[in-house]
């Protein structure tokens, strides 16, 4: 079995997001490519059937296309750029696991964040780490599906940061868990 991250993931919003994009897009340009004739979009004023043009014709594809177009762009826009903001960090947090400087954090807090999904406040993990010069450094972990406390050997936590900027960081929840062992989710 492959064990449950405690991160809650948001990837999914980033990939419907492109998807529902591509479909307006599609919608917008495939309705260029629909045979029709000025006939096909007349319409009745007064009771009488007015005659359409070509110019007519042209000006309504324009605007079927700017509509969906405009739509689907900016969905797809959307997506796209917080898959790549996803991908982006997820690379840093490997980047700074297999080069960054290793501490352990002690868990000060299990608090909940401002975003909120499915009517329910997200949760974060805020550790302290006391230097031997007695700075104080408070980290804060992702966006959590659950409380890892538990899970926690005597409430460390493993923290990875840059030598020169303390300020990029990553608190990996799933790396502390425990004492090797694993949780996995049924």
């Amino acid at each position: 079995m492959k064990p449950k991250s405690f991160y809650q993931s948001f990837t999914w919003v980033s990939i419907m997001l492109l998807a529902m994009g591509c479909i307006f897009l599609a919608v917008g340009i495939g309705m260029q490519l629909v045979p029709m004739s000025p006939e096909d979009i007349s319409y009745y004023h007064n009771g009488i059937r007015q005659p359409s043009t070509e110019a007519t014709l042209r000006s309504f594809r324009l605007i079927f296309l700017l509509c969906f177009g405009l739509i689907g762009a900016v969905l797809a826009a959307v997506g796209g750029i917080l898959l790549v903001r996803w991908s982006i960090r997820r690379r840093r947090n490997q980047r700074l696991k297999q080069e960054g400087t290793r501490i352990t954090a002690v868990v000060a807090d299990y608090t909940p964040a401002t975003v909120r999904v499915n009517h329910q406040y997200m949760t974060r993990l805020q550790c302290t780490y006391n230097t031997p010069g007695g700075k104080t450094y408070i980290f804060k972990s992702g966006y959590l599906r659950m409380d890892p406390v538990p899970y926690l050997h005597e409430g460390e936590i493993t923290v990875y940061y840059e030598r020169n900027n303390m300020k990029n960081y990553f608190v990996d929840v799933d790396g502390s868990i425990g004492l090797g062992s694993k949780v996995v989710e049924l």
